[in-house]
């Protein structure tokens, strides 16, 4: 400011009422790009050429000889605001390149006809200041721009890694509902169809063969809803996946909350109580199947558990063998895909009870 305030009497007031009032605009209409991206590298760079035409052009402000002046161009104020535009309207090269012209005006301005009577050892001062001072403008500048460029290339590569285990995970849980779907239906009709040996037994087969494609399509299909369903809608759905077993459907005491459930998770509750129900036909036929439904919504969310109990013999839990996919697999794991837990409560004498838990809060 005080070099400014020294040199107006020499100097055009229009000329440089156009330079003071014209340099403070191109910056604002810089820093207010919309949409910083290319847009902003390009005002960026058109305003640091504007910067270092006023500069060239200093010497034109003045009125007659300006060999009176004994200051630098108040101008060369405004070189590290250009420095810093070129540092971000391209790369190191360029914006140094941009530096080392700047400094050679400033060298050079001063022996002008309308320069200043500033000495050689001056100018070189200052010239030797701008570049120190391009230095520390370009090399932070250039280092942020390499940390950006490192963040967003981990961000991409991380979103890469996240689809692909998320590919992992659909084609792994996939592979679980055909296996489950396999070992109730497909292997339990092959079952069925070598021990018939009368036409009702082969009819009910060649049903439950029917039942079990069509199952296979819905599942190579996924099912044309993808939203999530009622509770009235899931209650619908374990109905129909375990009518031909004949269970009992234990009244509810309270009444049913209209809640929102996942599909997945519908799938999930329908048909692991349709596998337990199926063993529980298979393993006490004369035994009475219950199936009871519980809803439940509170201030921190939502619950479902779905129990189907039968007064049978029972097992040991425990000694179940591995190789055996009806509890491991078709409930356990099912439900565990989901987020659910499923629990089996039986022993020797006292019937099986097996209970299907999932809860969702309303923040997650």
């Amino acid at each position: 400011m005080p070099d400014v305030i020294a040199q107006i009497p020499l100097h055009n007031p229009v000329w440089d009422l156009t330079f003071m009032a014209g340099i403070p605009a191109v910056i604002l209409w810089t820093a207010l790009t919309p949409h910083p991206g290319r847009r902003l590298r390009a005002r960026a760079g058109t305003a640091a050429m504007l910067l270092l035409c006023s500069y060239l052009l200093w010497h034109i402000g003045f009125v007659g000889d300006g060999s009176q002046v004994e200051s630098r161009p108040w101008s060369w104020g405004i070189a590290g605001i250009g420095i810093a535009l070129a540092a971000v309207a391209g790369p190191a090269r360029l914006s140094a390149i941009y530096s080392a012209l700047f400094c050679a005006l400033i060298i050079a301005i001063p022996i002008t006809t309308a320069g200043s009577v500033r000495s050689w050892f001056d100018t070189a001062q200052d010239a030797l200041l701008t570049a120190v001072l391009a230095v520390v403008i370009i090399a932070p500048i250039t280092a942020l721009r390499h940390a950006a460029s490192a963040t967003d290339q981990a961000a991409t590569e991380a979103m890469a890694r996240f689809d692909a285990a998320a590919k992992a995970e659909a084609i792994q849980v996939e592979r679980s509902r055909i296996d489950g779907l396999t070992h109730d239906t497909v292997l339990a009709t092959l079952i069925a169809a070598s021990r018939a040996d009368s036409a009702d037994l082969t009819e009910a087969t060649q049903q439950s063969a029917r039942q079990a494609l069509l199952q296979l399509q819905n599942l190579v299909q996924n099912d044309d809803k993808t939203g999530p369903i009622t509770t009235r809608e899931l209650m619908n759905r374990i109905r129909a996946a375990t009518a031909q077993f004949q269970p009992v459907f234990a009244p509810s005491v309270a009444p049913i909350p209209q809640l929102q459930i996942p599909l997945t998770v519908a799938r999930a509750l329908v048909q692991a109580t349709s596998e337990a129900v199926r063993n529980s036909t298979i393993h006490a036929p004369n035994s009475l199947c219950e199936i009871t439904t519980q809803f439940s919504i509170e201030m921190g969310g939502m619950g479902i558990r779905v129990e189907i109990r039968d007064d049978g013999p029972g097992f040991d839990a425990e000694a179940i063998s591995p190789e055996r996919l009806g509890l491991r697999i078709s409930i356990i794991q099912r439900m565990a895909e989901e987020g659910g837990q499923a629990s089996v409560i039986s022993n020797h004498g006292h019937g099986t009870l097996i209970r299907l838990d999932w809860q969702r809060s309303f923040t997650s």
